[in-house]
C-alpha cells in the first residue's frame, strides 16, 4: 500500500499521514530503516523523514529490534545541523521507550552520544528566580466607605547586588491588585507574571522605569539611578483619583499612574531576586 522506494522529497509528510497509527503500513518501513535515515543527510527531505521515522518507530517495535548505533550517531547529528528541532527530539525519544516500555540499550546509546561534550539539552545558564513580598493589609473603597482614600508606605533597600546570575538582579516595588496578581517565580514571556509590573494588575518603580503590563516607561528623578543599597523608596496611594506615585530618597519621580481600575483591594508589594535585601515600613 506505502511504496517508500524512490520517494520524492515532496512526500515524505504525506506517507507519514497514510502511515500513522497504521502498524501494517509501518512494519513496511522497518526492514528498511537504512534508506530512511541516509536521506536524513538531504536537507529537503529531513523534515519529512524524521515523521516517516517517527512514525515507524512508534508503531512498529521490530524496527527498535535493528536500531544500531550507526542509526543513533546519524540522528543525534542532526542537532549540529538544526539546532533542538522538535522532530528530531521526538525520534530519540521514540527510541528510548516502546509501548511504554524503556528500551535500556537505545537509552545508553543515546547517553552515550549525545551527552558527552554537548550542550543541546541541557539549560546552561542560570535564570533569576523572582519572588514577591506583601505586608498583611489591602486597601479599597466603596460607596459610603469611611476608609482613607491615601497610603503610603516606605521600603528601604538594604543590599541590592548588580548580578548574582548572568541576567541583571531585578528588584521593583509598587502596589498590586487582587484582582489578579498572580506572580510566578519561574515565569517570564509566555508563561506569567513574573513581578511587580509584569501584568495588568500591579504597578511597580525600579528606579529608573515605571512598570505595568510587562511594559517599562522611562520616568526622570534627581540622581536618576536603579535601585540600590541604602535606598528609601516612597509609594503612594490616591485611591481618590486614582493615581500612585513615588519618591526616591525624598525627590519625587516625574511620572505616575492615573486613572486605573480600583477595582479589588490594593496591596503593598515588592519583587525582588537572589542579592536582594529589604524592609518594608
Amino acid at each position: 500500500f506505502v511504496k517508500y522506494c524512490g520517494l520524492p522529497s515532496s512526500s515524505p509528510v504525506s506517507s507519514a499521514a497514510l502511515i500513522r497509527g497504521n502498524r501494517k503500513n509501518c512494519a513496511q518501513f522497518s526492514g528498511s530503516l537504512d534508506w530512511l535515515i541516509s536521506r536524513l543527510e538531504r536537507l529537503e527531505a529531513s523534515s519529512g523523514i524524521l515523521e516517516v521515522l517517527h512514525c515507524v518507530l512508534v508503531e512498529s517495535p521490530e524496527a527498535l529490534n535493528i536500531i544500531k548505533e550507526g542509526h543513533i550517531k546519524s540522528i543525534i547529528s542532526l542537532l549540529d545541523k538544526h539546532g533542538r528541532n522538535y522532530k528530531v527530539l521526538d525520534v530519540l525519544c521514540s527510541l528510548c521507550v516502546c509501548h511504554g516500555v524503556a528500551v535500556r540499550s537505545n537509552q545508553h546509546l543515546i547517553c552515550d552520544n549525545l551527552l558527552p561534550g554537548r550542550d543541546l539539552l541541557l539549560q546552561t545558564c542560570l535564570i533569576n528566580h523572582v519572588s514577591s513580598m506583601r505586608p498583611n493589609i489591602f486597601l479599597g473603597v466603596s460607596d459610603g466607605s469611611a476608609q482613607y482614600r491615601k497610603w503610603y508606605y516606605e521600603l528601604i533597600v538594604d543590599q541590592a547586588l548588580p548580578f548574582v546570575t548572568a541576567e541583571a538582579s531585578h528588584l521593583r516595588v509598587g502596589w498590586a491588585n487582587t484582582s489578579g496578581y498572580a506572580p510566578y517565580p519561574s515565569g517570564g514571556e509566555g508563561w506569567g507574571g513574573n513581578g511587580v509590573g509584569d501584568d495588568l494588575y500591579s504597578y511597580g518603580f525600579d528606579g529608573l522605569h515605571l512598570w505595568s503590563g510587562c511594559i517599562a516607561r522611562t520616568v526622570s528623578s534627581p540622581n536618576q539611578h536603579l535601585l540600590s543599597a541604602e535606598d528609601v523608596v516612597s509609594c503612594c496611594l490616591d485611591l481618590s483619583v486614582p493615581s500612585i506615585s513615588f519618591r526616591i530618597n525624598g525627590q519625587p519621580v516625574q511620572g505616575m499612574f492615573e486613572n486605573f481600575n480600583s477595582d479589588g483591594l490594593f496591596f503593598p508589594v515588592a519583587s525582588f531576586s537572589a542579592g536582594v535585601k529589604s524592609v518594608l515600613y
